[in-house]
């Protein structure tokens, strides 16, 4: 087997350590059950489409699937859309009696909002990406994509600076900060076979 077929950077391993200290076992569920969800949905729509997966990565980017064959732009959305979907049916099935369980399921909700955000590296901003790029043309496309980010990330830039200061949380600020740092890298992904 490929020793690049799974890859686990030093970030990732540090943000699980951070996550493992910081919170009680017991909350793993909460997060891994979601994000694996996710991330299940994105591989079975590929290889429902024909792909062939070739490797996951694990970084500060978050999970990165490559895959290998031709995949049309309707494909490469249905793709991109199917982790969200699946977000959402794990969250509308996750509303049960059980504390932990209900946690996950609101947790999912919110994560499938944020991932649907035309923002590129999310799967939202690959969908958005893709359509402004059939509609308009490449340059034109990017050019586009490239303003509403822009403007995106300035508004949750914005929003999360608010929040860190008066509401005392700093999670929105980080996601903003977050998707600020990998705008220019993960252009290229649109174009490569990875999704995210």
């Amino acid at each position: 087997m490929d020793k690049r077929r799974f890859f686990l950077s030093v970030a990732a391993v540090y943000l699980a350590a951070c996550l493992y200290y910081r919170q009680a076992l017991s909350l793993f569920p909460v997060l891994l059950l979601p994000v694996a969800a996710h991330e299940l949905s994105h591989v079975l729509a590929l290889y429902l489409l024909g792909q062939r997966i070739n490797g996951i990565s694990a970084d500060a980017r978050g999970l990165c699937i490559r895959y290998v064959g031709y995949c049309s732009p309707a494909g490469h959305i249905l793709a991109a859309l199917a982790g969200p979907l699946g977000g959402a049916v794990y969250a509308l099935f996750g509303f049960t009696d059980i504390e932990w369980l209900r946690q996950s399921a609101g947790l999912s909700l919110l994560l499938t909002a944020f991932n649907l955000l035309p923002l590129l590296p999310l799967d939202g901003g690959r969908v958005f990406s893709i359509l402004c790029t059939m509609a308009l043309g490449e340059e034109r496309g990017e050019a586009i994509c490239r303003t509403v980010s822009a403007v995106l990330l300035a508004v949750l830039l914005t929003g999360g600076v608010y929040f860190a200061v008066w509401k005392k949380s700093t999670a929105p600020l980080a996601a903003a900060i977050w998707l600020l740092l990998f705008q220019n890298e993960e252009e290229a992904l649109v174009k490569n076979q990875k999704i995210i």
